[in-house]
């Protein structure tokens, strides 16, 4: 183990956060299950954040991500925005035909007077 990581977690720990992170990594649905009471997305946001910096941030995920490449890239891959196809293809307009040609239904009738814009 690196000597940056092993001074915020013993290599037990370390072993065990590779196999949290293969699990998630695993895992084939994009969606998080949520518990049905309410809770408060912004503390467990920090709360994630915080357990990140003392589990070793930055140098720990990528002294895993070193050892453990393709499953990194699992997780980094889901992270990627995903690409809307209309996005990838630019402007697109569509244009309605119609297959019947036009009739005395597709004109406008007389304004009624009395009405506004008649």
């Amino acid at each position: 183990m690196d000597a940056a990581v092993a001074q915020f977690v013993s290599k037990d720990e370390f072993g065990k956060m590779g196999e949290t992170f293969n699990e998630l990594a695993q895992q084939s649905s994009r969606t998080l299950r949520l518990p049905r009471k309410p809770f408060d997305r912004q503390k467990v946001v920090e709360a994630f954040q915080e357990s990140f910096e003392l589990i070793g941030g930055v140098p720990a995920l990528a002294y895993w991500g070193a050892h453990n490449r393709t499953e990194f890239y699992k997780l980094y891959g889901k992270l990627l925005p995903q690409a809307n196809v209309l996005d990838v293809m630019g402007k697109m307009e569509h244009h309605i035909l119609p297959a019947l040609p036009p009739s005395e239904l597709d004109e406008l009738p007389p304004p009624i007077e009395g009405e506004k814009g008649g």
